[in-house]
């Protein structure tokens, strides 16, 4: 049995999208997801519906999980795995900051509602990026991953 094994075997994330409005935005972050490294993406309430511009066919890839309610996503968080809400708001610390959890994961609200309040308060950290109005979740989501590979995890 191996004893000793580096801190990087421990470390994953996942991101995801709670109630997206398009298919576009989960398939525009579900490849980002795959060329930074993510371990999953998921949808919380949606279904997601192959499209054909997935030309790296990372569906087949990186696994998308898909949940019909919050809370049957919220029975499935892994142990010891921090849930992280990208959210503009009073409680959220600058992602510039921010020091990434090692095994975390990252969950976007809807284009047009955000993370509703029973979902942000079961987050351990609420992340804001920069600026005054909110960006495409797809775009928001990208930045966020890019910032944990730039700045690695705890």
């Amino acid at each position: 049995m191996k004893r000793k094994w580096d801190k990087a075997e421990e470390s994953y994330f996942g991101i995801g999208i709670y109630q997206p409005k398009t298919w576009d935005n989960i398939g525009t972050l579900w490849r980002t997801a795959y060329i930074y490294g993510a371990s999953f993406i998921f949808v919380i309430g949606a279904r997601y519906k192959k499209k054909s511009s997935d030309v790296l066919k990372v569906w087949s890839k990186i696994p998308l999980f898909q949940y019909a309610t919050l809370e049957s996503f919220l029975d499935c968080v892994p142990y010891s795995c921090q849930l992280v809400g990208i959210e503009m708001g009073d409680k959220s610390i600058p992602i510039k900051a921010y020091q990434h959890p090692s095994r975390a994961i990252y969950i976007l609200g809807s284009e047009d509602a955000g993370l509703p309040n029973a979902l942000s308060n079961k987050c351990h950290d609420l992340i804001v990026l920069p600026g005054e109005t909110s960006l495409n979740v797809a775009v928001a989501g990208s930045i966020t991953i890019f910032d944990r590979v730039n700045k690695g995890s705890k």
